[in-house]
């Protein structure tokens, strides 16, 4: 008897141990609750420092480079960026709203429509996306880890290659990634209300360096280079017209905002942090599409000026091939300056590879499994992962896979559509934030056994206009498909928002969910305090009021 009781303690031990705290439950932990005021201290400064750290990055930087691959000019190349940064702006802003008056994150939102089990197939989808980011991220910070290293032992640079051919990596290159990624490791050990000083650094650094390659590529030049006034005849492509210039612009915006469209969803993760909800709007509207504006102008101007001091060079869209470029044909004058330019991107990348998808993955993990894992756990867990999805094969071999990730905004576009027209229009901004955490049909937000039976109907809906068109994408010799097809593929992001948001709105309104515009009577989590100036807060405060008047008289 004494064997076995000893035996079930140690069992029950283990168990508890592996627990993120004796407080957690199948559906929450500390992680996930709404943040009490101590913990949001993202202010509209911070908001600009985040944005001016990843938005500089060597993605943005080459963003460009597949609208001009296509047929379009710098001028078309540069309007349809604006286009696509006013709009990404707009959706990132309005996605944090709810994340930033509430304090939850994406994950919980989605409870009110998917339902909180149903909740689960939107966070797979991000978990998915957050592991190949964090990936394909992390093979571009190690590229610039091999910067630094080839500017104090540029020898680094021929070093002998130990693997084998088919295996789409060098031997440096691996070295740099592991030294890259183990350098990320212990920024999860910070709470994300403690990034702060990092992102001040960071912002500033990342400044000065791309003004001064920029700089640097015009003044070394002497004017803004060949590809700036006829990228048709360096990429040996015609001139687009007529109704096929359209449809490029169209595709070069889907394919933008639909590298964002991860992005745009999980925008709570991080408004949730917010001191006050107007934080995240003015520290946002501005920044985001001048920094990405800058950048995406910079890149284009950098590439073209290095065609013409290197004509001998492919273009070099890729900042850490510009960069080595520069050390290979200017000598040991410009080591210490590639050295700083390496260690800028360096650092960006590592505010991306982090914030964007490390801790993103890492709050989507703790929502999924909130016993085990809080943000901490989850993110070391999306690290490990992204070494394990090969990230070297993805960028350096012509495989589906890549159209496959330029791609996911075909399945995102639907669920931002739900989530969006669900919190705005269906509910009202009002949530019940009890019942968010209640697993049983005591809950609004428990439906049918948890799931929402309106919303795996409504993305569906958006979703299938657009995969005969992603399917040819991804294997374009096995299916061929009409131009009509391909056409709607173009604007799957687009047209995904609104066909889901249009059913999701049709089905709410001849089925309207319990608990439409409700909220608690009480701050149950102590989330709203003095910083909280929004309706919520006075809503719930006049509720306390009232209920404390009705005692009085009692």
């Amino acid at each position: 008897m004494n064997l076995a009781y000893s035996v079930y303690a140690l069992v029950n031990h283990l168990q508890t141990s592996k627990q993120i705290s004796p407080n957690a439950s199948p559906y929450q932990n500390e992680d996930v609750l709404p943040l009490p005021p101590s913990r949001r201290t993202w202010s509209k400064k911070f908001f600009i420092f985040v944005w001016l750290s990843t938005a500089i990055s060597t993605g943005e930087w080459s963003n460009a480079s597949t609208a001009l691959a296509i047929g379009l000019t710098v001028g078309q190349a540069i309007a349809g960026v604006q286009f696509c940064l006013k709009s990404l702006c707009l959706a990132l802003v309005i996605s944090g709203y709810g994340g930033a008056k509430w304090h939850i994150p994406f994950a919980v939102i989605n409870r009110t429509g998917w339902g909180i089990r149903g909740s689960w197939f939107v966070l797979l989808n991000r978990i998915v996306l957050s592991c190949c980011g964090y990936g394909v991220q992390g093979w571009y910070g190690g590229q610039m880890v091999k910067i630094m290293i080839g500017a104090i032992w540029p020898s680094f640079y021929t070093m002998k290659n130990t693997f084998a051919t088919g295996t789409a990596m060098k031997t440096n290159e691996f070295i740099s990634f592991v030294i890259f990624w183990m350098i990320s490791l212990p920024l999860f050990l910070l709470k994300p209300e403690q990034y702060r000083i990092p992102a001040i650094f960071i912002s500033v650094i990342v400044i000065i360096a791309t003004f001064a390659v920029f700089i640097w590529m015009v003044a070394k030049q002497g004017d803004i280079g060949p590809l700036w006034d006829n990228p048709q005849e360096v990429y040996g492509v015609e001139r687009l017209t007529g109704s096929s210039l359209s449809w490029a612009m169209m595709r070069m915006i889907t394919s933008v905002i639909g590298g964002w469209a991860g992005s745009i969803l999980f925008q709570s993760d991080f408004s949730r942090y917010a001191i006050t909800p107007g934080d995240q709007i003015w520290g946002q509207v501005f920044i985001i599409p001048v920094s990405l504006l800058i950048s995406n102008i910079m890149g284009i101007v950098a590439t073209s000026c290095a065609r013409g001091i290197y004509p001998e060079e492919p273009l070099l869209w890729k900042l850490y091939d510009l960069l080595q470029a520069i050390q290979t044909h200017g000598g040991n004058g410009v080591r210490a300056a590639v050295f700083f330019a390496g260690f800028a991107f360096f650092l960006s990348q590592l505010c991306v590879n982090v914030v964007a998808f490390g801790v993103v993955g890492g709050m989507d993990l703790a929502a999924l499994l909130p016993r085990f894992i809080n943000i901490r756990r989850g993110s070391f867990i999306i690290a490990i992962i992204g070494i394990c999805i090969n990230p070297w094969k993805i960028l350096n071999t012509a495989n589906s896979f890549i159209a496959a990730l330029s791609g996911f905004a075909t399945f995102l576009g639907p669920l931002t559509g739900i989530m969006l027209t669900e919190y705005y229009v269906i509910r009202r901004h009002q949530i019940k934030l009890s019942y968010l955490f209640i697993p049983d049909p005591s809950s609004d937000y428990w439906f049918w056994h948890g799931l929402n039976w309106r919303a795996p109907i409504a993305w569906v809906l958006g979703v299938w206009p657009s995969m005969p068109g992603f399917c040819a994408s991804i294997t374009p010799t096995a299916v061929q498909v009409n131009i009509i097809w391909t056409h709607i593929y173009y604007m799957s992001w687009f047209l995904g928002i609104f066909i889901s948001g249009a059913v999701w709105v049709l089905l709410n309104s001849l089925w309207p969910p319990p608990g439409l515009r409700e909220i608690d009577d009480k701050d149950v989590f102590g989330t709203f305090g003095l910083v909280d100036s929004d309706d919520s807060a006075n809503m719930i405060s006049r509720n306390l009021d009232n209920e404390k008047d009705l005692e009085d008289k009692k």
